[in-house]
């Protein structure tokens, strides 16, 4: 019989640097250091697509000590959540989540300021406080296994209550940006908690509470364009104008629909002023003012549809209300 071909010394330092970079894998996700894990099996999937048995056998070990790692507490605490998940979207989940410890009486959210973070309480206790004609009002008090800033997580608004830690507290966060990738890597993770938090979240009770204050306050359905300047963080005016359609108005802010290209803009005007030139015609001559205020919330409908909704920083009088309201019956 004809003696095997020679082996090529290309083969065996391909087969050679394969079996380096697996070990590579392994000792990280060993070490639980997943990043340099994850980036060493990037690197394995570009320079050998062929080595199927490596990467595949890579991703398993990965997966496997992640889980292996998880917080058991933890864990049971949220069991309703991590139980309609697969192993992958836990692993997925657990290691985007950052842990902090905040002592007593600490600031957690702060009512009408910009939050990204979704918190989930493991031990201790939160006072959820909402102010209301200058005083401020305790809405509940939130302890183990409660969500907390899901309002202004699960949509583009400010915070809608201000959070202060009661005891000693123990979360987890999810910022915002750490689901970017999700999409593409874990379909369907963050639908799965956004169905989570607005089944167990405490927007019911907000939503009450945010009810109440617009019955104190109404709003009058009113139609008309309206112009728009947003304004630096000194307060002047950029080069950035908006165009709109004004749907309804109060003493203290009105909404407004617009069409804007991303998702991203509209987050980024969250939080930021604007001066804004209302126009209406009565009796055939032009009735103008301008106000400025702050973007609260941004909804969205369809087709690059939004919502803005603005907070006056000075309320407009009553008498320019009824003007208005009365041309727009």
């Amino acid at each position: 019989m004809d003696p095997s071909p020679p082996r090529s010394p290309d083969r065996d330092n391909s087969e050679e640097r394969i079996k380096k970079v697996f070990e590579e894998i392994q000792d990280a996700a060993y070490k639980k250091d997943f990043q340099r894990a994850e980036a060493l099996r990037e690197r394995l999937m570009e320079q050998s697509p062929s080595a199927l048995t490596e990467i595949i056998k890579s991703a398993e070990i990965i997966e496997e000590e992640k889980a292996a790692g998880i917080d058991s507490d933890h864990l049971a605490i949220w069991d309703e959540l991590y139980s309609v998940l697969t192993q992958e979207e836990k692993n997925g989940l657990f290691y985007a989540l950052k842990r902090v410890v905040v002592p007593p009486k600490k600031i957690i959210l702060t009512h009408g300021a910009y939050n990204t973070r979704l918190f989930f309480i493991d031990s201790g206790k939160v006072t959820i406080i909402f102010p209301r004609k200058g005083k401020n009002t305790v809405l509940a008090q939130l302890g183990k296994g409660s969500l907390l800033g899901e309002y202004s997580f699960t949509s583009i608004s400010l915070c809608s209550a201000t959070a202060v830690s009661h005891t000693e507290v123990v979360l987890y966060y999810l910022e915002n940006s750490a689901t970017d990738d999700w999409p593409e890597k874990l379909p369907g993770l963050y639908d799965k908690i956004i169905d989570y938090c607005l089944k167990h979240g405490s927007l019911e009770e907000i939503s009450r509470w945010k009810s109440l204050e617009k019955r104190n306050k109404p709003r009058y359905t009113v139609s008309g364009p309206l112009k728009g300047r947003l304004l630096n963080r000194e307060g002047r005016k950029t080069e950035t104008s908006l165009r709109g359609e004004l749907s309804d108005i109060s003493l203290e802010g009105c909404a407004f629909e617009i069409k804007l290209s991303k998702k991203e803009i509209a987050r980024a005007l969250l939080g930021r002023h604007l001066l804004l030139n209302f126009s209406f015609e009565i009796d055939g001559e032009c009735f103008a003012f301008e106000r400025i205020g702050k973007v609260v919330k941004v909804s969205f409908y369809m087709h690059n549809d939004y919502c803005m909704h603005v907070q006056f920083s000075k309320a407009i009088k009553k008498a320019t209300l009824e003007r208005i309201v009365n041309i727009n019956e």
